[in-house]
Protein backbone atom coordinates (compact mmCIF):
# COMPACT_ATOMS: atom_id res chain seq x y z
CA UNK A 1 0.00 0.00 0.00
CA UNK A 2 2.75 2.62 1.35
CA UNK A 3 4.92 1.29 -2.44
CA UNK A 4 1.13 2.36 -4.67
CA UNK A 5 0.74 5.94 -2.51
CA UNK A 6 4.39 6.46 -3.76
CA UNK A 7 3.95 5.74 -7.15
CA UNK A 8 0.50 7.96 -7.51
CA UNK A 9 2.44 11.22 -5.65
CA UNK A 10 5.39 10.98 -7.97
CA UNK A 11 2.63 10.38 -10.86
CA UNK A 12 0.87 13.30 -9.64
CA UNK A 13 4.23 15.48 -9.49
CA UNK A 14 4.60 14.36 -13.10
CA UNK A 15 1.38 14.96 -14.25
CA UNK A 16 1.91 18.80 -12.52
CA UNK A 17 5.08 19.35 -13.82
CA UNK A 18 3.88 18.31 -17.61
CA UNK A 19 0.61 20.62 -17.08
CA UNK A 20 2.65 23.52 -16.18
CA UNK A 21 5.46 23.21 -18.04
CA UNK A 22 8.95 21.92 -18.14
CA UNK A 23 12.22 23.67 -17.63
CA UNK A 24 13.65 24.56 -20.98
CA UNK A 25 16.35 22.11 -21.03
CA UNK A 26 18.50 22.84 -24.09
CA UNK A 27 16.40 25.11 -25.23
CA UNK A 28 18.73 26.64 -27.56
CA UNK A 29 18.94 23.37 -29.65
CA UNK A 30 15.19 23.23 -29.72
CA UNK A 31 15.22 26.68 -30.89
CA UNK A 32 17.70 26.19 -33.73
CA UNK A 33 16.06 22.38 -34.71
CA UNK A 34 11.98 23.25 -34.19
CA UNK A 35 10.66 26.90 -35.84
CA UNK A 36 9.19 28.81 -33.35
CA UNK A 37 4.99 28.73 -33.14
CA UNK A 38 3.58 31.80 -34.49
CA UNK A 39 0.57 31.45 -31.38
CA UNK A 40 -1.40 29.10 -30.02
CA UNK A 41 -2.67 26.70 -31.13
CA UNK A 42 -6.77 25.12 -30.98
CA UNK A 43 -7.88 21.76 -31.06
CA UNK A 44 -11.13 19.78 -31.19
CA UNK A 45 -11.04 16.39 -30.71
CA UNK A 46 -13.77 13.43 -30.76
CA UNK A 47 -12.89 10.34 -29.74
CA UNK A 48 -13.82 6.65 -28.73
CA UNK A 49 -12.26 4.86 -25.54
CA UNK A 50 -12.01 0.56 -24.35
CA UNK A 51 -10.36 -0.81 -21.67
CA UNK A 52 -10.96 -3.49 -19.62
CA UNK A 53 -9.20 -3.77 -15.74
CA UNK A 54 -9.23 -6.37 -13.68
CA UNK A 55 -10.02 -5.18 -10.35
CA UNK A 56 -8.97 -6.44 -6.84
CA UNK A 57 -11.19 -5.48 -3.79
CA UNK A 58 -11.93 -6.99 0.19
CA UNK A 59 -8.63 -6.10 0.77
CA UNK A 60 -7.07 -7.29 -2.19
CA UNK A 61 -8.22 -11.08 -1.52
CA UNK A 62 -10.86 -11.13 -4.38
CA UNK A 63 -10.97 -9.94 -7.59
CA UNK A 64 -13.09 -9.47 -10.96
CA UNK A 65 -13.31 -7.54 -14.27
CA UNK A 66 -14.37 -4.44 -15.09
CA UNK A 67 -14.76 -3.05 -18.50
CA UNK A 68 -15.57 0.54 -19.90
CA UNK A 69 -16.27 2.33 -23.35
CA UNK A 70 -16.60 6.12 -23.35
CA UNK A 71 -17.07 8.48 -26.56
CA UNK A 72 -15.27 11.94 -26.02
CA UNK A 73 -15.16 15.30 -26.81
CA UNK A 74 -11.65 17.18 -26.50
CA UNK A 75 -10.11 20.33 -26.71
CA UNK A 76 -6.60 20.91 -26.67
CA UNK A 77 -4.84 24.31 -27.02
CA UNK A 78 -0.74 24.16 -28.01
CA UNK A 79 0.79 26.60 -26.31
CA UNK A 80 3.79 26.55 -28.10
CA UNK A 81 5.41 23.79 -30.16
CA UNK A 82 5.64 20.84 -28.56
CA UNK A 83 3.45 22.28 -25.47
CA UNK A 84 -0.50 21.06 -25.43
CA UNK A 85 -2.82 21.06 -22.10
CA UNK A 86 -6.26 19.25 -23.49
CA UNK A 87 -9.52 18.66 -21.40
CA UNK A 88 -12.30 16.10 -22.02
CA UNK A 89 -15.54 15.66 -21.43
CA UNK A 90 -17.39 11.97 -22.13
CA UNK A 91 -20.30 9.80 -21.73
CA UNK A 92 -20.40 6.05 -22.01
CA UNK A 93 -20.81 2.35 -20.37
CA UNK A 94 -18.94 -0.05 -17.70
CA UNK A 95 -19.53 -2.86 -16.36
CA UNK A 96 -19.00 -3.74 -12.94
CA UNK A 97 -20.35 -8.20 -12.97
CA UNK A 98 -19.24 -9.81 -10.26
CA UNK A 99 -18.18 -8.05 -7.26
CA UNK A 100 -19.76 -9.60 -4.34
CA UNK A 101 -21.51 -7.41 -1.11
CA UNK A 102 -22.08 -9.39 1.74
CA UNK A 103 -22.21 -6.47 4.64
CA UNK A 104 -26.34 -6.00 3.10
CA UNK A 105 -29.26 -7.16 4.86
CA UNK A 106 -28.97 -9.98 2.17
CA UNK A 107 -25.91 -10.69 0.42
CA UNK A 108 -25.41 -9.66 -3.09
CA UNK A 109 -23.53 -10.54 -6.28
CA UNK A 110 -23.63 -7.86 -8.61
CA UNK A 111 -24.43 -8.99 -12.39
CA UNK A 112 -26.37 -5.99 -13.60
CA UNK A 113 -24.59 -5.26 -16.67
CA UNK A 114 -23.34 -2.05 -18.06
CA UNK A 115 -24.85 0.92 -16.60
CA UNK A 116 -24.11 4.49 -17.73
CA UNK A 117 -21.40 6.91 -16.44
CA UNK A 118 -20.09 10.82 -17.09
CA UNK A 119 -16.00 11.56 -17.51
CA UNK A 120 -14.30 14.44 -17.31
CA UNK A 121 -10.32 14.66 -17.35
CA UNK A 122 -7.09 16.40 -18.12
CA UNK A 123 -4.18 16.13 -19.60
CA UNK A 124 -0.66 17.35 -20.60
CA UNK A 125 2.01 16.60 -23.21
CA UNK A 126 5.55 17.91 -23.47
CA UNK A 127 8.35 16.91 -25.69
CA UNK A 128 11.67 18.81 -24.24
CA UNK A 129 14.47 16.74 -26.16
CA UNK A 130 14.72 16.00 -30.12
CA UNK A 131 17.53 13.24 -30.79
CA UNK A 132 17.55 13.04 -34.64
CA UNK A 133 14.42 11.92 -35.68
CA UNK A 134 13.04 11.14 -32.51
CA UNK A 135 11.03 13.46 -29.93
CA UNK A 136 11.00 12.23 -25.62
CA UNK A 137 8.41 13.75 -24.04
CA UNK A 138 6.31 13.20 -21.01
CA UNK A 139 2.71 13.44 -20.89
CA UNK A 140 -0.38 13.23 -18.01
CA UNK A 141 -3.72 12.42 -17.35
CA UNK A 142 -6.50 12.51 -14.91
CA UNK A 143 -9.45 11.36 -15.60
CA UNK A 144 -12.68 10.77 -12.92
CA UNK A 145 -15.98 9.10 -13.65
CA UNK A 146 -18.85 9.36 -12.14
CA UNK A 147 -21.43 6.57 -12.91
CA UNK A 148 -25.48 7.22 -12.87
CA UNK A 149 -27.50 5.16 -10.19
CA UNK A 150 -28.37 1.52 -11.18
CA UNK A 151 -31.65 0.27 -9.93
CA UNK A 152 -32.03 -3.81 -10.01
CA UNK A 153 -34.61 -5.86 -8.54
CA UNK A 154 -33.96 -8.77 -5.74
CA UNK A 155 -35.42 -11.58 -6.29
CA UNK A 156 -35.23 -15.24 -4.33
CA UNK A 157 -36.60 -13.87 -1.27
CA UNK A 158 -39.71 -14.36 0.74
CA UNK A 159 -40.45 -10.09 -0.01
CA UNK A 160 -39.40 -8.12 -2.91
CA UNK A 161 -36.78 -5.46 -2.71
CA UNK A 162 -34.57 -3.01 -5.06
CA UNK A 163 -30.67 -2.06 -4.92
CA UNK A 164 -29.48 0.89 -5.75
CA UNK A 165 -25.48 1.06 -7.04
CA UNK A 166 -23.34 3.63 -8.27
CA UNK A 167 -19.74 3.29 -8.81
CA UNK A 168 -17.34 6.41 -9.00
CA UNK A 169 -13.91 6.11 -10.10
CA UNK A 170 -10.86 7.62 -10.65
CA UNK A 171 -7.64 7.35 -12.61
CA UNK A 172 -4.14 8.47 -12.76
CA UNK A 173 -1.72 8.08 -16.26
CA UNK A 174 1.93 9.33 -16.55
CA UNK A 175 5.00 8.54 -18.68
CA UNK A 176 7.45 9.45 -21.11
CA UNK A 177 6.71 8.95 -24.60
CA UNK A 178 9.30 8.45 -27.88
CA UNK A 179 8.08 9.76 -31.53
CA UNK A 180 9.47 8.95 -34.83
CA UNK A 181 8.87 11.75 -36.51
CA UNK A 182 10.83 10.44 -39.81
CA UNK A 183 7.93 9.58 -42.12
CA UNK A 184 5.97 12.61 -44.06
CA UNK A 185 2.07 11.91 -42.73
CA UNK A 186 2.67 8.99 -40.12
CA UNK A 187 4.13 9.58 -36.18
CA UNK A 188 4.01 6.37 -34.42
CA UNK A 189 4.83 6.54 -30.95
CA UNK A 190 5.29 4.07 -28.01
CA UNK A 191 4.42 5.12 -24.17
CA UNK A 192 5.64 3.87 -20.92
CA UNK A 193 3.22 4.45 -18.28
CA UNK A 194 1.78 4.64 -14.68
CA UNK A 195 -1.31 4.01 -15.13
CA UNK A 196 -3.70 3.48 -11.49
CA UNK A 197 -7.40 2.71 -11.24
CA UNK A 198 -9.01 3.19 -7.78
CA UNK A 199 -12.70 4.36 -6.62
CA UNK A 200 -15.73 3.60 -4.72
CA UNK A 201 -18.78 1.16 -5.60
CA UNK A 202 -21.63 2.19 -3.59
CA UNK A 203 -24.80 -0.49 -3.01
CA UNK A 204 -27.91 0.40 -0.99
CA UNK A 205 -30.62 -2.42 -0.52
CA UNK A 206 -33.57 -1.94 0.75
CA UNK A 207 -36.16 -5.18 1.59
CA UNK A 208 -39.44 -3.52 3.14
CA UNK A 209 -38.35 -2.25 6.30
CA UNK A 210 -34.99 -4.07 6.12
CA UNK A 211 -32.12 -1.22 4.66
CA UNK A 212 -28.32 -0.97 4.40
CA UNK A 213 -25.38 0.45 2.50
CA UNK A 214 -21.88 -1.01 1.41
CA UNK A 215 -18.87 0.96 0.07
CA UNK A 216 -16.53 -1.18 -1.60
CA UNK A 217 -13.59 -0.03 -2.38
CA UNK A 218 -12.08 -1.18 -5.86
CA UNK A 219 -8.40 -0.75 -7.09
CA UNK A 220 -7.06 -2.17 -10.78
CA UNK A 221 -4.42 -4.62 -10.34
CA UNK A 222 -1.23 -3.74 -12.11
CA UNK A 223 -0.16 -0.24 -12.42
CA UNK A 224 2.76 -0.27 -15.15
CA UNK A 225 1.72 -0.40 -19.01
CA UNK A 226 2.51 0.41 -22.40
CA UNK A 227 1.13 1.83 -25.43
CA UNK A 228 2.17 1.82 -28.76
CA UNK A 229 -0.22 4.34 -31.59
CA UNK A 230 -0.22 6.57 -35.01
CA UNK A 231 -1.03 9.37 -35.70
CA UNK A 232 -1.92 10.07 -39.49
CA UNK A 233 -2.43 13.46 -40.40
CA UNK A 234 -3.49 13.68 -44.28
CA UNK A 235 -4.03 17.25 -44.19
CA UNK A 236 -2.42 20.32 -42.56
CA UNK A 237 -5.26 20.70 -39.53
CA UNK A 238 -6.62 17.19 -39.48
CA UNK A 239 -5.41 14.05 -37.81
CA UNK A 240 -6.40 10.81 -36.44
CA UNK A 241 -4.64 8.95 -33.62
CA UNK A 242 -4.99 4.88 -32.72
CA UNK A 243 -3.73 3.51 -29.97
CA UNK A 244 -3.88 -0.14 -28.33
CA UNK A 245 -2.32 -0.94 -24.65
CA UNK A 246 -1.71 -3.15 -22.46
CA UNK A 247 -0.81 -3.68 -18.19
CA UNK A 248 0.26 -6.54 -17.05
CA UNK A 249 -0.57 -7.74 -13.53
CA UNK A 250 -0.29 -10.94 -11.12
CA UNK A 251 -3.21 -12.84 -10.38
CA UNK A 252 -4.47 -13.22 -6.79
CA UNK A 253 -5.34 -16.85 -7.75
CA UNK A 254 -0.81 -16.91 -8.33
CA UNK A 255 -1.32 -18.88 -11.46
CA UNK A 256 0.69 -16.42 -13.44
CA UNK A 257 0.26 -13.36 -15.38
CA UNK A 258 -2.71 -11.58 -16.60
CA UNK A 259 -2.92 -9.04 -19.42
CA UNK A 260 -5.66 -5.79 -19.46
CA UNK A 261 -5.53 -4.45 -22.26
CA UNK A 262 -7.50 -1.05 -24.09
CA UNK A 263 -7.27 1.10 -27.59
CA UNK A 264 -8.68 4.57 -28.67
CA UNK A 265 -9.77 6.23 -31.88
CA UNK A 266 -9.45 9.98 -31.77
CA UNK A 267 -9.88 12.55 -34.69
CA UNK A 268 -8.88 15.91 -34.44
CA UNK A 269 -9.10 19.17 -35.74
CA UNK A 270 -6.56 22.02 -35.65
CA UNK A 271 -7.43 25.99 -36.20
Amino acid sequence: MRTSRTLTSAAFILLAWTLLGPADLGAQDAQDAVPAATGPVMKLGLGLEYFSRTLSWDDGLRSSPMTAAFGVARLEVELRKGFTLGACLGYGLSNFNGLVFRNLPFSLDYEAGTSGSFLAGIDGEADPFKIGDFEIGVLGRYVISLGGTKTLAISGLNASGTADARALWMRVQAGPVVRYMGYQDFTPYLALMYDRLWGTFTTTETVKELSGTEDKKIAGEGSIGAAFGVVYEPLANLSFRGEVGAIPYKKISGSGLGFDLGGSLKAVLSF
